[in-house]
């Protein structure tokens, strides 16, 4: 491919496990793209993130056929660890430093904003719930706010391990007599036994500390919505349920930096959301809608409007550094997301 004149643009969908690259052109067509492991600078350094970063780029470069020496009108990274502005002004620097040619102009954020920018052309809601959970308004002129994110020890409530740890929870108070639950415990602790492949109690202490691995113990989720859906186990719909209002809970959190605007756009508040949590949305609904009833006259939060990203969040970052660079990147919206729940509001 010939690189006369050609406008060129990359999103980096930076995780703590895995990174997503994507090279775009002006028209928001993606010409090539890579993958690598982590690059959450908290996790690795600035050094070794960024070096990652650059070798991502020159990977699609060349499945691109453009020579390895083109400079990037803009590079969009949004990064787990990505969140606080000390920290994006310190990887600008490194990178203006030592990657001096890499693109003329930078934007770093967290690793919801791409998702966002992906998903909506002009702000909104990201609320997720995998592994963890956190939520993160970006209001049509850019500021931001903030609830949960802060880790399995603090927060994810509402996430896949919360939700598994939840259920362990109930579980142990039960034998114990600490806590004797009211709903039969059988099918839970059936699940439990079955997933983490153990006879007793005392087996799970290897997963709980030892050997304690946050994906692998948030796996449990997978199999309580299983037993959910298909059992209708009532302990795993409440726990669900619980989980919903929780996740609704965290738009009460934002609830009064939301712009008065953006609640009362066509279609209501919008919130994409993300993680393999939402994929038990019938278990997770009951909670949610009672919780937002409750909390309305608080909120102001009178209609949603739910999506689902199609879309790679690494075009959103694409987007966010054409944005820092003054251009606009044209996206296909209406494909890259999917309303998958409606609801309004009303007063008691």
């Amino acid at each position: 491919m010939s690189c006369d004149n050609i406008v060129l643009y990359g999103g980096v969908e930076g995780g703590a496990s895995n990174t997503k690259f994507v090279l775009v052109n002006s028209d928001g067509k993606i010409l090539s793209s890579s993958y690598g492991s982590g690059t959450n600078q908290y996790l690795i350094g600035v050094e070794e993130c960024l070096k990652r970063i650059n070798a991502l780029v020159q990977e699609a470069l060349v499945k691109a056929d453009l020579p390895t020496s083109v400079t990037l009108e803009a590079l969009g990274m949004s990064l787990s660890g990505g969140d606080e502005k000390s920290v994006q002004s310190e990887i600008k620097e490194y990178l203006r430093t030592h990657y001096p040619n890499l693109a003329r102009h930078y934007f770093v954020g967290s690793d919801t904003q791409s998702v966002l920018a992906a998903a909506l052309p002009n702000g909104g809601v990201v609320l997720i719930a995998g592994t963890g959970s956190n939520c993160q308004l970006i209001n049509p002129d850019g500021s931001l706010a903030r609830c949960g994110g802060w880790g399995h020890l603090i927060g994810d409530e509402g996430s896949a391990c919360w939700i598994s740890l939840k259920a362990i929870k109930i579980f142990f108070d039960h034998e114990d007599g600490m806590f004797p639950c009211s709903y039969d415990v059988t099918a839970v602790k059936d699940a439990i036994y079955k997933y983490y492949d153990i006879r007793d109690r005392s087996g799970l202490l290897d997963h709980l500390y030892t050997n304690f691995n946050k994906a692998k113990f948030s796996g449990l989720c997978k199999e309580l919505a299983r037993v959910g859906l298909e059992k209708k186990d009532p302990l795993c719909c409440e726990i669900f349920e619980e989980a919903g209002k929780i996740l609704a809970r965290h738009l009460y959190g934002i609830s009064n930096k939301i712009e008065k605007d953006l609640k009362e756009r066509e279609g209501g508040l919008p919130i994409v959301c993300v993680g393999s949590v939402f994929k038990s949305w019938d278990l997770l609904k009951p909670g949610f809608l009672k919780e937002m009833k409750s909390v309305l006259a608080e909120t102001n939060i009178h209609e949603v409007t739910l999506l689902r990203l199609n879309s790679e969040a690494s075009i959103g970052a694409a987007a966010l550094g054409a944005h820092a660079s003054g251009k606009a990147l044209p996206l296909d919206y209406a494909n890259n997301a999917t309303v998958f729940f409606h609801s309004v509001f009303t007063n008691p």
